[in-house]
């Protein structure tokens, strides 16, 4: 069960990826072109938001029944002390979740923008940093881009 979840949430990062580069260059052309905001520029923010989720529930799923994980937790002392075994015990888990929230809060804070260009910057800066921080926590060089089932 583990290597096809890993998999999973292996492939789904390019979903992430897509979603997060599609979102923010929408906004930030939107925001630069002073474009009126259409429901398509909200449907990319919930795009990505909804990858982001169904991201975190792969995650969390991976988190539970992965080996390194339940090795890590067994002593954590010894985990914290290895740097690859505590990026993914602590370190991905932890900027990844920000990275969620940021996106959530940035839907959040465009759904109450008032004007066009409000929302088209707020998305632009809520879901970049949000998209940076996913892309600076893919582990790119330990697993595979495309992963075999």
């Amino acid at each position: 069960m583990h290597p096809a979840i890993l998999a999973t949430h292996s492939l789904v990062r390019w979903l992430v990826l897509a979603a997060g580069v599609y979102a923010v260059f929408r906004a930030w052309r939107g925001w630069m072109q002073r474009s009126t905001w259409t429901s398509s520029d909200g449907g990319a923010i919930k795009l990505y938001v909804n990858a982001l989720s169904l991201q975190l529930l792969v995650g969390l799923v991976l988190y539970a029944v992965s080996p390194l994980i339940r090795g890590a937790m067994a002593d954590m002392g010894a985990a914290m002390k290895d740097a690859p075994v505590r990026y993914f015990v602590v370190e991905h888990l932890v900027v990844m979740l920000i990275a969620i929230a940021l996106g959530h809060i940035g839907a959040a804070k465009v759904r109450r923008a008032t004007s066009d260009s409000a929302k088209f910057q707020t998305a632009t800066i809520w879901m970049g940093l949000s998209l940076a921080a996913v892309a600076g926590f893919i582990p790119w060089t330990t697993r595979p881009f495309f992963p075999a089932f």
